[in-house]
């Protein structure tokens, strides 16, 4: 029980420090402070003076930081400075379309990364095998995940299968690894040579030996799939919550950036409390 309150107030901190730094960066970052709609040659010297005050009342990131936290157990996310919407029907609105992505993404990626790992486990002297699917996913590994997506964008892909294509490799080469060192081991040697065949040597003292290993790994590829999601969606013109997170970058969203933030920082230091937890085991 202590170590579960432990990680939750850990969990807590990080994620009000991320908020509080995506503030403080958004704050300070070049052209913040300018607003286009004083660029509108329709506007009066009245309205550019309140578009000024209202930027002017903003300024003040820990008092707007404070107001934000005090509305936080209402459900009042704030409003968006970029849509003129509340925050928390963005979310709503966006979250589905991400939620659909990442799980079809996370799957497809394990279902491939395992597909093509496990045939290692059988194969004892599988260079030629090796030494393709090394060169295959260094390929892939090397080019950023926008041009990968921009790559299957030209030939018609969704955003799920892009997503596959980014985390599959990252998950084959981990998980052909931890199958090759737990193959060698002398316990499944040992099972080999009294005719064990290598199904029953899979099921029975391979997965079993790697399990904790295994669930790490699922929890830091979900950190990774939200990441990757980002320029995914950008880039597909997918209407979720990366798309979202893009554009409130481009506008210096700051309300929506520091909500999208926490999120994010929810999702990622919860895949590591799940991936600390699994290696105790």
């Amino acid at each position: 029980m202590k170590g579960i309150l432990k990680q939750l107030r850990r969990m807590v901190f990080l994620v009000l420090a991320a908020a509080f730094a995506c503030a403080i960066l958004v704050r300070y970052a070049p052209g913040t402070q300018v607003d286009e709609r004083e660029m509108d040659y329709r506007l009066n010297e009245a309205s550019l003076a309140a578009l000024r005050a209202a930027k002017a009342d903003n300024q003040n990131v820990g008092l707007n930081f404070v107001r934000y936290l005090r509305g936080l157990p209402k459900g009042d996310l704030g409003y968006s400075e970029s849509t003129h919407t509340p925050i928390a029907a963005l979310i709503a609105d966006r979250a589905p379309a991400t939620l659909r992505e990442l799980a079809v993404g996370l799957a497809g990626a394990w279902l491939l990364g395992l597909a093509l790992a496990i045939p290692a486990c059988f194969m004892r002297r599988a260079w030629a095998y090796d030494a393709a699917s090394t060169a295959a996913t260094g390929l892939v590994l090397s080019l950023p995940t926008a041009l990968i997506a921009y790559l299957c964008v030209m030939e018609g892909a969704k955003s799920d299968l892009v997503l596959v294509v980014v985390l599959a490799p990252r998950i084959f080469r981990y998980t052909r690894n931890l199958l090759a060192q737990a193959s060698s081991a002398l316990h499944v040697e040992t099972a080999r040579a009294r005719g064990v065949t290598e199904t029953r040597i899979l099921t029975s003292h391979i997965f079993p030996a790697i399990a904790p290993q295994m669930a790490a790994l699922a929890a830091v590829s979900i950190s990774m799939a939200i990441g990757a999601a980002i320029p995914i969606e950008a880039i597909c013109d997918v209407p979720g919550l990366g798309r979202l997170a893009w554009n409130a970058a481009m506008a210096r969203d700051l309300p929506l950036l520091v909500n999208l933030t926490m999120l994010v920082a929810i999702a990622s230091t919860a895949a590591v409390a799940v991936s600390e937890a699994a290696h105790r085991q």
